[in-house]
């Protein structure tokens, strides 16, 4: 596997790490607290091409692969989570699936607004009664005629929700006759007639990335407002979960990067009995914990992402690698939860304290083995590769 960077892709990534740096590492604590991330950031990340990273140049994309993806994603997940999530539900759980199954108008429809930052989007599949069990959605789009339709249901748990203007919507679809027609994603406008929002929920970490419920009654939706093909909704949607697996494993690996930088600045410079506390072998040890599973993350990761490259070159898709990315996905987020913890103890009380980083941080984190499927579902996932194999 030959994870060479081009001379222009080393480029964008350098150019992208000192932008990240200046542009939204300061504001990260800000956004935190005043629970929103400034609308500049969308437009900021477009204008230096991040949002269209996987998407075409002809809708305003850079036509890049996973891999260089992965990478700009690691760099943004360190920056600042909160940026990272909200911005990947717009151009990446909004935008892959279009990418991958929209038809020819769809892609001219949305792809150049949110690859701009002038749109933003959002993905509705969870439900109160139904989060990792997809097919269990209670969401309907019922057929009033020929190719219209009326979509009432409730999402919650949803990224962007309170700011987003489309969302795509998993739904149930129910002919004139009252047949089921199978799991379906709508392009739903969330100003739309029968649209309505909740307020952004109080959360424990990632505060700016805002997140809600939406409520749908009698929504006018049609058959141009169909994703790709009618009854096409889980599989389309499972092949999303396996891009946002690999994201969470970036993110995971950018936030261990910064775990073990400031573990190690502030142990070689707060001193105990006489000498920086780094020079304590029990919090040496604590640092090489850390390492180790940042190494151990960033390499696995790594590997799945050149894997998905070749496959998306070869025209085959990712399902086959499905039981890799759950894998990859519980074995950063689980290792970043870890190494979070980690660097909590090494800054002791500090640790405890918002003014520092790493307390931040150790909220953020938990949404890793949660969001994208938790880490139970995973080990579901992998077992049935397994035994597929």
């Amino acid at each position: 596997m030959d994870f060479k960077l081009s001379e222009d892709e080393q480029m964008f990534i350098n150019l992208f790490s000192d932008f990240c740096k200046k542009e939204i590492e300061p504001y990260a604590e800000e956004a935190d607290q005043k629970k929103e991330i400034p609308r500049s950031h969308f437009h900021k990340l477009a204008q230096i091409g991040y949002i269209g990273l996987p998407h075409k140049e002809e809708y305003g994309g850079q036509n890049a692969g996973t891999f260089r993806s992965l990478l700009s994603m690691q760099t943004l997940g360190k920056a600042c989570g909160s940026t990272f999530f909200s911005v990947g539900a717009s151009g990446g759980l909004f935008g892959l699936p279009i990418h991958h199954f929209g038809k020819e108008e769809q892609k001219k429809k949305y792809l150049p607004e949110i690859n701009s930052g002038t749109k933003i989007g959002s993905l509705g599949i969870t439900e109160p009664d139904s989060g990792s069990d997809v097919s269990a959605i209670k969401t309907v789009a019922k057929e009033i005629s020929k190719g219209l339709y009326h979509l009432s249901g409730q999402k919650t748990y949803i990224t962007n929700s309170p700011i987003a203007d489309d969302c795509l919507v998993l739904s149930r679809v129910q002919d004139l006759n009252g047949k089921e027609k199978g799991l379906t994603h709508f392009f739903v406008d969330l100003n739309a007639k029968g649209v309505q929002r909740s307020k952004p929920m109080e959360k424990l970490g990632l505060k700016a990335s805002q997140t809600g419920a939406l409520f749908f009654e009698d929504v006018e939706v049609s058959s141009e407002d169909i994703l790709g093909t009618l009854g096409k909704g889980f599989r389309q949607t499972m092949q999303t979960f396996n891009m946002e697996r690999l994201s969470l494993a970036a993110w995971s690996i950018g936030l261990m990067e910064v775990c073990l930088e400031e573990s190690k600045s502030f142990a070689s410079t707060r001193r105990s009995f006489g000498k920086t506390i780094s020079q304590h072998q029990s919090v040496g040890n604590l640092l090489a914990e850390i390492y180790t599973k940042l190494e151990a993350s960033r390499w696995f990761t790594y590997n799945v992402a050149w894997e998905m490259e070749e496959a998306e070159k070869s025209g085959k898709g990712n399902m086959h690698l499905s039981g890799k990315c759950a894998s990859c996905k519980l074995f950063a987020t689980t290792s970043a939860r870890e190494v979070t913890n980690l660097a909590v103890q090494i800054h002791g009380g500090a640790g405890f304290m918002e003014e520092y980083k790493v307390a931040r941080l150790y909220r953020d984190v938990r949404l890793g083995e949660i969001g994208g499927g938790t880490s139970e579902i995973q080990k579901l996932i992998i077992a049935g590769s397994i035994l597929k194999g």
